[in-house]
């Protein structure tokens, strides 16, 4: 009975995950900061991770309401808040671009266990 509601609740998962990848649009007409040739399968996760990680969804900084992202406007530059985004994305291209050759960061979800050269040096 729980290998059922796993795997229920993976279905459902995944039907929500296909839904809206067919409400985001295919091509992207206004991208500004992140390459031209950035595909949906790559833009999703980031849009996913600034929404997650500072607690918004869409509208925050996109045009529209509600679930329903087909009648949102991702064009549109109307919202002072995608203004301020892609300032913030500016800012921390070019702080990684200064601190490339501090040392390896650590793999994705791990912590360091000492410190880089640079940090013992001070």
């Amino acid at each position: 009975m729980r290998k059922l509601a796993v795997l229920a609740a993976a279905g459902l998962a995944l039907a929500a995950s296909t839904t809206l990848r067919a409400q985001i649009p295919e091509k992207f007409t206004n991208l500004q900061v992140l390459p031209k040739t950035t595909t949906r399968a790559e833009i999703l996760p980031v849009m996913k991770g600034f929404a997650l990680n500072l607690g918004i969804r869409c509208e925050h900084c996109h045009v529209g309401e509600g679930n329903d992202l087909s009648k949102f406007d991702f064009a549109s530059d109307s919202k002072p808040a995608k203004a301020v985004a892609r300032q913030m994305i500016k800012m921390v291209t070019a702080l990684n671009a200064q601190v490339s050759g501090i040392g390896d960061p650590a793999p994705a979800g791990t912590r360091k266990s000492r410190a880089s050269p640079a940090i013992a040096a001070l």
